[in-house]
């Protein structure tokens, strides 16, 4: 049955731009009921994880009963379709809409879960990934008690070997009420995952996905972004993405190119949107430092590539792209990581035999020697023509000294490197489960650039049995390894468990809790 005029608004120019691709609606009725949550789910030939991502939905602990699920199969020639009219048969809340062709990109079948959506809060999840079981609640209940109009948690990108947190910088603290300019490199991470947002904010404010191949989702999020106002944030996981080598993506599958070009198009929008500088500064070096060189220089399909000429030009059209709309700040005044400075110094130099062997040591996985340059660090790369460029390192943390009263282990901690950031936490994160960040404060007393960090069994008496990668946070979320050239080793007994801190054979300090 085709679905229009459900709900009682003036027939515009959103309902013609729906209009253009035929479809089909199973579960219609259950858009007549007003829900918690809309979990909007776009499909296309996803038949391996579809059922796992759907019921990953279902088994919520916020209650089913108060969700509303749509998946808007978008022309899959798969054995998705008879999957999801089996879910629509079992399910009064499961809404599954047919598209009579496909449109290419995951852009429509997103707005138009938008527009059928009838609830106060609506999610995004992709057909091959998942959500926590407590996911929904628990950003169903921030939203709730934060009164704003977006929320995002943890994302946890999951393969064959191992999961790392994904855009750990929004979800690296329990923020309410915030400006999302107040979170470093909040446009960093801009895909759908591990988000809820207003449904009326939504439509009100006419925020759709543009019909784009590749970075349709970056454009959306930095819109509502730049719109919302305030944001709220959690350390709670809500989200998994799946990066199993079977499961080829739409995204994986876009050539660099047109990848490159959809970026450029994006930098445009923003750079047209007017936005205040300092706001404006922040998504154009994500756009510049990470979308346009990290991902265009930076990585093996440049380094193995016969037509470098190709990219040289393509990084061309973002450099004067942004020239023609004469900012008063500069790229290279915008870029944060030393080694993309390093790439774009020797561009405008047009040292491009340079950039091609740097790109080449940098995705190697060598790891170069540290030497000191008028007494500050810096990562030797040596290049295969024989030359070596000096990488600024800007943090760098080593134990200077250490001792042990057997009730606690004293650490005195320097730091050395081109900045001097103020240490806010020890992070403690499970090797085993990454999903265990914690962030531990009140155990740092810093004086500039030395530290005395000291450990009790009370401070860690919260964690689990384990092992645990030791770093320290900074800037809200970067954060520094502590090295330890000593390879003594300090055991500190609580009630029932002990925790022992090492050298690793990496030479850092960590920490192990055993029973």
């Amino acid at each position: 049955m085709k679905l229009l005029n459900l709900f009682p608004f003036t027939k515009n120019e959103d309902e013609k731009y729906f209009d253009k691709v035929p479809y089909t609606v199973y579960n219609h009725e259950a858009l007549h009921k007003q829900a918690k949550v809309t979990v909007v789910i776009p499909v296309y030939n996803a038949e391996k994880y579809l059922v796992k991502a759907i019921d990953s939905v279902i088994v919520q602990t916020f209650g089913f009963s108060n969700i509303t699920v749509i998946l808007i199969d978008d022309g899959s020639d798969d054995k998705s379709r008879p999957i999801l009219k089996k879910f629509v048969d079992l399910y009064d809340n499961i809404v599954v809409v047919l598209l009579e062709e496909n449109t290419g990109t995951p852009a429509f079948p997103r707005n138009l879960g938008i527009h059928l959506a009838n609830s106060t809060y609506l999610m995004f999840l992709d057909d091959d990934d998942w959500l926590d079981h407590d996911g929904i609640r628990q950003l169903y209940v921030l939203m709730e008690e934060a009164k704003t109009d977006y929320a995002v948690g943890k994302t946890i990108q999951v393969d064959s070997k191992k999961a790392k947190l994904v855009g750990r910088y929004e979800s690296s603290r329990v923020r309410k009420r915030v400006s999302p300019y107040s979170i470093p490199h909040i446009f960093y991470h801009l895909g759908p995952t591990a988000r809820m947002m207003r449904l009326s904010f939504l439509k009100e404010r006419n925020i759709r996905f543009p019909e784009m191949k590749y970075a349709e989702d970056k454009q959306f999020f930095i819109d509502i972004l730049t719109t919302v106002g305030e944001i709220s944030t959690t350390t709670e996981n809500i989200y998994y993405i799946n990066r199993f080598s079977e499961n080829v993506s739409l995204t994986r599958q876009t050539d660099v190119m047109e990848k490159m070009d959809t970026n450029i198009a994006v930098l445009k929008y923003v750079l047209d949107k007017q936005l205040p500088e300092e706001e404006e500064k922040m998504i154009v070096n994500r756009l510049v430092e990470f979308d346009s060189i990290t991902r265009l220089f930076n990585r093996k399909h440049f380094v193995k590539s016969e037509n470098k000429q190709e990219y040289y030009d393509k990084f061309q059209e973002v450099l004067s792209l942004f020239a023609s709309y004469k900012r008063s700040y500069s790229i290279e005044e915008i870029l944060i990581k030393p080694l993309n400075r390093v790439y774009l110094n020797l561009y405008l130099n047009e040292e491009y035999n340079r950039i091609a062997a740097l790109a080449e040591w940098a995705t190697s996985g060598e790891k170069g020697k540290i030497e000191k340059v008028e007494g500050m660090p810096y990562k030797m790369a040596e290049l295969s023509d024989g030359t070596t460029i000096p990488i600024e390192i800007l943090v760098k943390a080593r134990v200077a000294e250490e001792k042990s009263s057997g009730k606690k282990a004293e650490f005195s901690i320097e730091l050395t490197g081109h900045r001097t950031p103020e240490i806010e936490a020890v992070v403690l994160q499970n090797r085993d489960f990454v999903e265990d960040v914690f962030a531990v404060e009140g155990l740092i007393d810093q004086k500039e650039n030395l530290l005395t960090v000291a450990f009790s069994p009370e401070d860690l008496a919260f964690l689990e049995e384990g092992k645990y990668i030791l770093t320290l946070r900074y800037d809200d979320y970067e954060s520094v390894m502590v090295s330890k050239d000593s390879d003594a080793t300090y055991e500190l007994k609580g009630k029932d468990k002990t925790y022992v801190l090492y050298q690793t054979k990496k030479g850092n300090l960590s920490l192990i809790v055993k029973q």
